[in-house]
């Protein structure tokens, strides 16, 4: 009895899995109604698997959806392979243009983490601790600002109060208001700012990939020593919106 219970609740969890990765973002009753299980048993299934990170609840939309966690799990067909497909390339040229160190990331809760790293060719560079498959916070990094940033006001308050703000250096936001103000601003500008705020002597400038639908899936940077960084910034957020632009072209 109690073996059957355990693969009822296995084969449920798969169906809600299958069914949001062919549907999209869906609401409790449409899900309820689609895979026939009752709302009150879906909805414990998913406040477990949000918690667990592989599905996101989105709180405006009263919505459900996969969250980027689960590409570790899934197939090179999936968007988030096919977005590697078409941005390292881009990300090549961008690298080639500033020889500075470039990253792309996606955001898991109130974490980026890393998909790809192309490092620094300038015989003066600096020595991040990021690498692919790693991750990082997103209120101190200008990669996970540009992504919190994407996100709808109630959403993005919500998301900053749950965060655990750790001064990584003397210039890291640590304050919930001051962090929301800068992510306002970097929602306005389209690109974010890291000032040495994760790492000291390293800044960062990002900006969100977004479908055509407007959703924020991803975000490059450029990282280099602040000095230099600085030096170029207008030329920097130029190209790199320049390069953002490509890559959403094939994305879709």
């Amino acid at each position: 009895m109690v073996e059957e219970q355990h693969v009822l609740a296995v084969t449920r969890v798969m169906k809600i899995l299958e069914y949001l990765a062919e549907n999209g973002a869906s609401n409790l009753s449409l899900m309820a109604k689609d895979i026939s299980i009752h709302k009150s048993t879906l909805y414990r299934f998913l406040s477990t698997l949000t918690s667990l990170g592989y599905v996101y609840k989105d709180n405006e939309k009263e919505s459900y959806a996969l969250t980027q966690k689960m590409n570790r799990f899934v197939n090179s067909s999936t968007k988030y392979s096919l977005l590697q497909e078409f941005a390292i390339p881009v990300m090549g040229s961008l690298s080639a243009q500033t020889k500075e160190t470039i990253h792309l990331a996606t955001m898991e809760k109130e974490k980026i983490h890393y998909i790809y790293k192309i490092e620094s060719t300038q015989s003066l560079r600096v020595v991040t601790s990021s690498h692919s498959g790693g991750d990082a916070p997103v209120y101190c990094t200008g990669l996970g600002k540009s992504l919190l940033s994407q996100r709808g006001e109630k959403e993005m308050m919500e998301l900053v109060k749950k965060l655990d703000f750790i001064p990584h250096t003397h210039s890291t936001i640590v304050e919930p208001e001051a962090l929301l103000t800068e992510l306002r601003k970097v929602k306005l500008e389209g690109f974010a700012i890291d000032d040495e705020e994760h790492e000291e002597g390293i800044y960062c400038i990002a900006a969100p990939i977004k479908t055509k639908g407007g959703e924020a899936i991803a975000a490059v940077s450029i990282t280099g020593p602040a000095f230099r960084m600085k030096q170029n910034k207008g030329e920097y957020i130029t190209l790199l919106k320049e390069k953002i632009k490509e890559i959403e072209k094939h994305i879709g």
